[in-house]
């Protein structure tokens, strides 16, 4: 029932993750019951709540997007498939020709998806994730069947304060896997790098950046509280300081100096 993992002991794989890594995620599947034959991932959030979920994380989309296809060139003959996930493990994106993306969709790996453990088993995000380095993780060490044709290379998205907050996945049939494990770091680092700091700018607290964000993307006070959990009083509180803290008349102005100040 369970992958036996002797084919990892060999001299010619330094790359392949330690076989203690691998038994110890295998073990934890084993115990969250999750199951190797599955043919989909069954754990997607509803079309509401991807869109929601996508513009909470709109600024790490929005940069994810134009660095993987600044990166990715022309995709025409590429059989590669890139994946940008949240901290959790959540998609956030897929990119690569038409039919790759609509295959992956009919596994149910789509924006909301969960790559976590408990939802896809053994995987290179979670793995990434959770060691919060690069891995490479070849086909039959996926735990679920559904994935045993890729080969995958991940490495954590870490901000320039140090947090986690999203992972980056090639995912290929084929193909060179040390240059798709250097991309797949070259774009983690870019994203790490854009995503910048989580800590307070110009007195500006990190959830009234959450809300003045939602703000910017014309997310309602109603839609912004129910998103972030808090009241619309104290939405409007939160871009009150906002408006306060930047010396700006209205709230709309703060939008664009948030902009010029990297807030936004």
């Amino acid at each position: 029932m369970w992958k036996t993992i002797q084919h990892l002991q060999t001299a010619d794989a330094p790359d392949i993750i330690p076989h203690n890594v691998l038994a110890d995620s295998y073990d934890r599947c084993r115990m969250l019951d999750v199951c190797e034959t599955q043919r989909r991932i069954e754990d997607a959030l509803s079309e509401w709540e991807t869109r929601t979920f996508l513009q909470h994380n709109g600024r790490l989309v929005s940069f994810g997007n134009q660095v993987v296809k600044e990166y990715m060139g022309d995709i025409k003959e590429a059989s590669d498939l890139f994946i940008l996930t949240d901290g959790e493990g959540r998609v956030l994106g897929l990119w690569s020709r038409l039919e790759i993306v609509s295959a992956a969709h009919d596994i149910g790996l789509r924006p909301g998806a969960s790559l976590a453990e408990n939802s896809a088993g053994t995987n290179a995000v979670a793995l990434a994730l959770a060691m919060r380095d690069p891995v490479i993780l070849r086909g039959e060490e996926h735990l679920c069947r559904i994935f045993h044709d890729w080969t995958c290379v991940a490495a954590p998205v870490i901000n320039t304060d140090g947090d986690l907050v999203g992972c980056l996945d090639i995912s290929a049939p084929k193909g060179p896997v040390y240059e798709k494990l250097a991309l797949a770091r070259s774009i983690a680092r870019e994203l790490g790098r854009l995503i910048g700091s989580k800590k307070s700018f110009g007195g500006v607290t990190i959830r009234q950046r959450e809300v003045l964000a939602l703000f910017s993307q014309g997310v309602s006070y109603k839609g912004i509280g129910n998103m972030l959990g808090i009241s619309i009083k104290t939405v409007e509180e939160h871009l009150d300081a906002v408006r306060i803290k930047m010396g700006m008349d209205t709230r709309r102005a703060c939008i664009k100096k948030a902009i010029e100040m990297g807030i936004l």
